[in-house]
């Protein structure tokens, strides 16, 4: 996973007084969290204070949800800020990998790009739909959030919404994913086989599902779509 959101809007999103985060942590028991204002808080990197901050946002905001999807957001959006990459951060749990792939798919599944040689401490910015990385990460925050105590489908509005708004290719391809990946988590969740609308074939374990012309192909169908001009190519 890579690190597509602004932290410092990030931080804005997340910013609540400190005797607020302070409550939180001590009343929900949550070890390992200091709180802004504590003698330790600037000790800490950003993404410490991200998970404390993130935990309190969430408590205030779904009070009563399981505390575990408190931690995986904490964990999730702790990832996006820690200096030393992602993956420190993130447990070995399904449910947090389902909801980076959400991230993902909304800033359209590009692969991070190759450092510049003249300067490999500085990565160069992951392009994201729209080119507002200020308007992304705050959509970004809003969709993991509906998927984690809402649902998949509270997830896609919120992603299609965004997404709806801009004209360039990488929009284009994160609408694809995201119907993609909603469509999968569909149809695993009612057990159901998926079948090509075109070919009729059953029981694909990979398929491809447009906003604008709303049905479900094979790879094979999706290709002869492509090349008739009716899709768009999802290859980088």
């Amino acid at each position: 996973m890579f690190q597509v959101l602004d932290s410092a809007t990030l931080f804005h999103l997340l910013d609540a007084s400190p005797e607020a985060v302070f409550h939180t942590i001590e009343t929900g028991g949550w070890s390992g969290c200091v709180w802004p204002g504590n003698e330790e808080w600037e000790m800490h990197e950003p993404c410490a204070q991200v998970r404390s901050l993130t935990i309190h946002y969430a408590t205030v905001r779904h009070p009563g949800a399981e505390t575990r999807r408190y931690e995986i957001l904490a964990q999730t959006l702790a990832s996006q800020v820690c200096p030393r990459g992602p993956h420190g951060h993130l447990d070995v749990d399904p449910m947090i990998q389902h909801t980076l792939l959400w991230l993902w798919a909304l800033s359209g599944g590009l692969s991070p790009p190759e450092n510049p040689p003249e300067n490999p401490e500085a990565p160069a910015p992951i392009p994201v739909p729209g080119g507002n990385r200020v308007a992304f990460t705050t959509t970004s925050l809003e969709l993991l959030e509906a998927f984690l105590f809402s649902g998949e489908v509270a997830a896609q509005q919120v992603a299609s919404a965004f997404l709806q708004s801009y004209h360039d290719e990488l929009a284009h391809r994160a609408l694809e994913l995201v119907a993609v990946l909603t469509r999968e988590e569909t149809a695993q969740a009612v057990d159901d086989d998926v079948v090509c609308s075109v070919c009729g074939t059953e029981g694909l374990d990979f398929w491809y599902s447009g906003q604008t012309w709303g049905e479900t192909l094979c790879e094979t169908c999706y290709e002869t779509r492509v090349q008739e001009g009716q899709a768009r190519s999802l290859a980088p």
